[in-house]
């Protein structure tokens, strides 16, 4: 490996560093936070605008009722299929 190559990937490392935890902690706080306010009955006008569905291009603000429970049902099952142990926190009450 060239001195070049290595100067740019070590700028790349430093300015753009790998966090191989964002996923996993962005979709268990998403689902967690789901499933508290649909625990409350929060109207769905004011829970949560965080997560942003590419399927509707809508936030969790926004949808439908329908819309809404598929997209938190579908954030629930990415998350029990990736990180059984981060759903087991929230669902085993």
């Amino acid at each position: 490996m060239n001195e070049e190559l290595k100067k740019q990937l070590k700028k790349i490392e430093q300015e753009y560093p790998l966090v191989p935890h964002t996923h996993a902690g962005r979709l268990y706080s998403m689902v967690r936070r789901m499933n508290k306010e649909k625990e409350l009955n929060i109207p769905i006008g004011f829970r949560s605008g965080f997560a942003i569905s590419v399927k509707t291009g809508k936030s969790t603000n926004k949808m439908t009722e329908s819309e809404w429970n598929d997209f938190y049902k579908s954030l629930s099952k990415e998350l029990s299929d990736g990180y059984p142990d981060l759903f087991e926190r929230i669902f085993s009450k």
